[in-house]
């Protein structure tokens, strides 16, 4: 009993999908239930054509059960819909409008528009179509019942008005299973699309080889440094002879090396502080809060432990090492001419022998 509570939360919340064999199941089932009931209640007041046609009907939807683990779903709407069409003309015939038949016709067209995008083609033409001759039994049923008198008509109003309760009451809860059904499948929807919407933004603002953060999100960042007024470090690194690991042992231990590397970024970087994939073999830090000599000592610390901390690729040890250039934010001055300064740092720190932080 727990576990089916939990099974109803799960759904409420839109955690359970709605699936297309359990939106049909709730037309095959409910309805061959009402008519089974309606099996013996016309058996009951001696109506023998609509006793007839409820176990008709009735056999019809459990044949539908059929359809259902076949899943052609769309031979039980136009089932679904005929019998009810067909229902709703001949109890009116018979029986006469008081009982309330015609009202399963409101239920029949929320139902088609519902479950209309289960079609393969024709998704708004079907149930557009089934509407329109829905309205047009409803009406011409209700004006005919007044030309004349219906062979099997109720006249005792405690059979009469219980029944079309009964139909109306049907009638509200197939529509409001409906709309429950559509509620949950929008909650479902819309937890969908936002998790997608998170997985797009992760792979528009990460790179996708290293998980680092990409050239985009780091002017995201910088941007922000520059706003807040706290005074900021870039340090752009650059893997030194990184065309030469790839020409010795191929691309696939270049991008071992560019994903250890970031590892060991990301585990030593202060907090508060972030790092980017710059572009190619280059990182770009982003040291919030510390000045140029702060910087410059993080960043000999990185240095060092990427010069210690070998890529194992294939059972080989890969060396690598990473020449660093520290530019420190001035006031008034653009982040363009900033990563500029750092760049020539950079090249200054190859000149000198590469494996070295230039500030």
């Amino acid at each position: 009993m727990n576990k089916l509570f939990q099974i109803g939360r799960e759904f409420l919340a839109g955690e359970l999908p709605v699936t297309e064999n359990f939106k049909y199941s709730m037309i095959v089932y409910p309805v061959a239930a009402v008519h089974a009931a309606f099996f013996f209640f016309f058996l009951f007041i001696k109506v023998p054509p609509m006793t007839a046609y409820s176990l008709l009907s009735t056999t019809a939807y459990m044949l539908c059960t059929r359809l259902l683990k076949l899943g052609t779903y769309s031979y039980i709407y136009f089932v679904a819909s005929t019998e009810v069409i067909i229902n709703t003309i001949l109890t009116t015939w018979l029986m006469g409008w008081e009982c309330g038949f015609a009202s399963y016709l409101f239920a029949l067209v929320a139902a088609g528009f519902f479950i209309s995008y289960t079609f393969h083609k024709y998704q708004i033409t079907v149930p557009a179509v089934c509407s329109i001759i829905s309205t047009l039994t409803y009406f011409v049923c209700y004006f005919c019942s007044y030309q004349y008198t219906a062979p099997y008509a109720i006249t005792d109003t405690r059979i009469l008005v219980p029944l079309y309760i009964f139909n109306a009451s049907c009638t509200f809860v197939f529509i409001a299973i409906f709309s429950i059904l559509f509620m949950m499948e929008m909650r479902v929807s819309h937890k969908k699309l936002f998790q997608e919407n998170q997985m797009l933004g992760q792979i528009a603002g990460n790179d996708a080889l290293t998980g680092l953060y990409n050239r985009w999100s780091m002017k995201n960042f910088l941007e922000e440094a520059v706003q807040s007024e706290e005074p900021f470090c870039l340090v752009m690194c650059d893997v030194d002879d990184f065309k030469r690991i790839n020409d010795t042992y191929g691309h696939g231990c270049g991008d071992a090396v560019l994903k250890h590397i970031s590892e060991l970024l990301i585990k030593e970087l202060p907090k508060n502080c972030c790092v980017s994939r710059w572009g190619g073999e280059e990182f770009l830090l982003l040291l919030k809060g510390h000045s140029l000599d702060s910087a410059a000592a993080v960043s000999d610390r990185i240095r060092h432990m990427i010069a210690v901390n070998d890529t194992i690729y294939e059972e080989k040890m890969i060396p690598h090492t990473l020449t660093m250039g520290v530019a420190h934010h001035h006031k008034n001055q653009t982040l363009d001419s900033m990563i500029s300064r750092a760049d020539v740092k950079l090249y200054i720190g190859k000149r000198q022998g590469k494996n070295v932080v230039v500030s």
